[in-house]
């Protein structure tokens, strides 16, 4: 497969990427620099995947959650909620979407969960 070329544009207002999963991928050109991060890793999934024009809701869910498990190993994921338990503060330290911190929980594994669970025990808002 050919590597796609990446195209920053003005998108409709929502539409953050997309891709014609043969030759490009476009890219808001609004987005922040940690946004077109994240951003961009979806829509290479969907290019690899050679998907064209709209996906059902769960195919989009189950990217973002690939993708976020790509971007957030559990031992960063842990130390950047042991500042604070916000979505939003643990994305900053992390420099992706608070969406991409929701996905990573959601995708947690037992063993995951069970090794965020322990480092979060002595947080200090956790008291």
């Amino acid at each position: 497969m050919l590597e796609p070329r990446i195209l920053d544009a003005p998108l409709p207002e929502g539409l953050l990427g997309f891709t014609d999963g043969t030759s490009t991928i476009w890219l808001d050109e609004r987005l922040t620099a940690v946004d077109r991060r994240v951003v961009l890793e979806h829509e290479l999934t969907h290019y690899a995947r050679g998907h064209t024009g709209h996906c059902l809701a769960v195919i989009e869910h189950g990217i973002d959650r690939e993708v976020a498990c790509g971007l957030i190993r559990v031992d960063e994921l842990g130390e950047a909620a042991a500042w604070s338990p916000h979505p939003i503060v643990i994305a900053e330290e992390l420099d992706v979407m608070p969406e991409t911190v929701v996905d990573r929980l959601h995708a947690l594994t037992d063993g995951e969960r069970a090794a965020l669970t322990e480092r979060l025990r002595d947080a200090y808002w956790a008291q």
